[in-house]
Parts: structure tokens; sequence; C-alpha cells
């Protein structure tokens, strides 16, 4: 069972908070009271934070009809809404909990299967569990657009989690705050999170009922579609190349460069040992084109290595999941407090231990 840590007044912290951010009208207050009945049989202290669009007064009043009766439940009206993932940046900054359980403002799963996160968490020690509704069939749209979504993150990351559209998910509040410091989409959470070393995992659950699921229909959104791509794009350049940018413009400007180099080279080869003119030549102005371009590409990322090694020494590589050391009590190797982040008390702490919070 999770420890219960207490606040310097006294009163308990939960030990988990349910983050719940939508932009939806309605359908929020009955998809909580469907949370509320499981969250109570969990029996471990909680709170819910529901973070909504504060332009729906309407809804916020519909929403705090359930105060009085829920003490747990705490709604912020964001105003003006600028995304989920905004939204979900305030939750956690509100969060009292050491894990944070976030679930969709609509039915997607299975609310009596929640406990199954908890366990595998447990039980595991992962970092992240994700929930995964292998029963729910995939036809129609739905299924073109996850198999699509599912082999442009293979392609790029190598990792990709079953559903990948499912929202439900209970992680470390370490976790989390690591992942969401490259300011993504929901959707790509576990993907940086793995990417960033932290332990994953994933469990199958229910999908929501017909009934549930037939009150919250999908909306195809083609820009939205769009916006995923461009995000996972922007996302691959920051995990695989923030630190070498130099490579990143180089597999790019190296390239253009040496075609322009070796078009021109061909054309200059015609026009000293053949009767071929360089006047009025097309190509000509093309490879030169193709040279300056290839060299600006290059000079982009030379003075973004510059950049980074200037501010290499305020940029934290790591974090030291676990010393393991048969040394005696402060007799343990020193680490550089710039590279392993770790306060002084914890350098002599037991030899068997773990930092990562």
């Amino acid at each position: 069972m999770l420890d219960i840590h207490l606040m310097e007044n006294g009163t308990e912290y939960p030990h988990f908070t349910v983050l719940v951010t939508t932009d939806q009208r309605d359908g929020l207050r009955d998809t909580l009271g469907t949370y509320r009945d499981h969250l109570d049989g969990l029996g471990l202290r909680y709170e819910v934070l529901a973070i909504i669009n504060g332009e729906y007064t309407r809804h916020l009043d519909d929403l705090r009809s359930l105060l009085p009766d829920w003490p747990e439940l705490t709604v912020l009206g964001q105003r003006p809404w600028v995304g989920e993932d905004a939204a979900l940046a305030t939750g956690l900054r509100r969060a009292r909990g050491d894990l944070i359980l976030l679930l969709p403002g609509w039915p997607q799963i299975d609310p009596s299967d929640l406990p199954v996160l908890f366990e595998a968490m447990e039980a595991h020690g992962h970092d992240m569990v994700s929930a995964s509704r292998t029963s729910r069939p995939d036809g129609g749209w739905q299924g073109i657009r996850k198999g699509i979504f599912a082999r442009v993150l293979k392609m790029l990351f190598g990792t990709v989690p079953s559903d990948p559209f499912c929202r439900a998910r209970l992680v470390r509040r370490s976790t989390l705050e690591d992942a969401t410091n490259f300011g993504v989409r929901q959707h790509f959470l576990p993907i940086i999170a793995a990417q960033r070393g932290h332990l994953l995992g994933e469990v199958s659950v229910r999908p929501a009922s017909e009934a549930s699921a037939r009150d919250a229909p999908y909306v195809f959104k083609p820009l939205g579609h769009l916006r995923a791509l461009l995000d996972a794009l922007a996302l691959y350049v920051v995990l695989k190349f923030l630190r070498r940018p130099l490579r990143f413009f180089g597999a790019i400007g190296l390239p253009i460069f040496l075609v322009g180099a070796i078009t021109t080279s061909v054309l200059v080869f015609h026009r000293l040992f053949g009767e071929t003119a360089l006047a009025d030549r097309p190509a000509l102005i093309f490879a030169v084109m193709m040279v300056v371009l290839g060299i600006q590409i290059l000079a982009i990322g030379l003075v973004g290595e510059i950049i980074i090694f200037a501010g290499a020494q305020r940029m934290k590589q790591y974090d030291v999941a676990e010393i393991i050391t048969s040394a005696p009590r402060g007799m343990e190797r020193q680490e550089p407090e710039a590279e392993s982040g770790l306060p002084d008390h914890h350098k002599s702490a037991p030899s068997v231990r773990n930092t990562a919070g």
C-alpha cells in the first residue's frame, strides 16, 4: 500500500490526483459521476481536478452542483482556453498527489477497470501504466487513422503504445513532470517517457459501454490530424537531436551541398575540357543554389552546436535512477553534482537506494 505523506499543517496528502482535461460542452458531469463510484472503491485518499473551458459558464454551473456532495472535486475554468495540454500543465501544478491518474472527459474505458492500473504499477514498479482497449473493434476510419498513426510513431520512435488514442494512464508525478517539459500532445506522453528512460507498462481494459460511447461520438478533425503529425515530427527532432543539432542539420544540408558541388564540378569539367559553354545554363544556377543552401543549413547546425556547448553545464543530461554499491556508508565514490543532480544528503544514503523520486 502507498504511504501517506503529511503536509506541514498536519493534513494528509492524497494518495493520487485525478486529472481530467476536456473542451467538451456536455457530458462531463455524467462521466465524472461514473468515475466517482469506482474511485471511492479504491480505498485510497484522492483528489479530482477537472480543468475545462472557462467560457462555458452554463457547464461550470452544472459541475458546481457536484461540489457539496463530493469534497474531493475541484473544477477549474481556464480562460482563455489554449488547449488540453496547457490545461494538463495547469492541473499538474495544482496536483498534490505523488501519483497522477489521467482520465478523459468522455466515456472511453470501463471505469470498473481502474484498479488494474494501480495493481500493475504496484506489482511491477512502473513509472507509467497505460490502458489499452484491446477488445475494442477498430473498424472504419477509426481503424485507419489508428493504423497510420501507429506506423508513423513506430518509424520515428520505435516504441508505440497498443492504443495510442486512449487517455487513461496512471503515472508518477516526477515522470509526468519530465514528460510534459516537451510541451506536446497527450497522445505522446508514453513515447516521451520511454525515450527519457522511464519504465512503462500497459494493461488491458474493457472499453466504455456502447451506450456511453454513443453519448460521446467521434468528431472528425482534419486539422487535428495534421497537427498531430507535425507534433510527432517536432518531438522526433527534440528528443533525438536536442543536444546534437549538427547531426540533424548535417543530414539535410550535407547531401544538398554534395549534389550541388558534384553538379558544379561536372559542368566546370565540361567547360574546361569540352566545348560546352556555361553561359545561360539553368543547371549551373541550380547547382550553385544547392551549394549555397547546403552551406546555410550546415551553418545553422553549427550555430546550434555552439549554443548547446555554451549552455551544456546548465543542461541536465540525465537522472540517476538508482545507485547500487557495496561500499560502507559514506565511502561511496562521489559523483559531480552537476552530472548526477543529487543533493549531498542523498550521496551518503544506504548502499542501495532509489533517487528518482
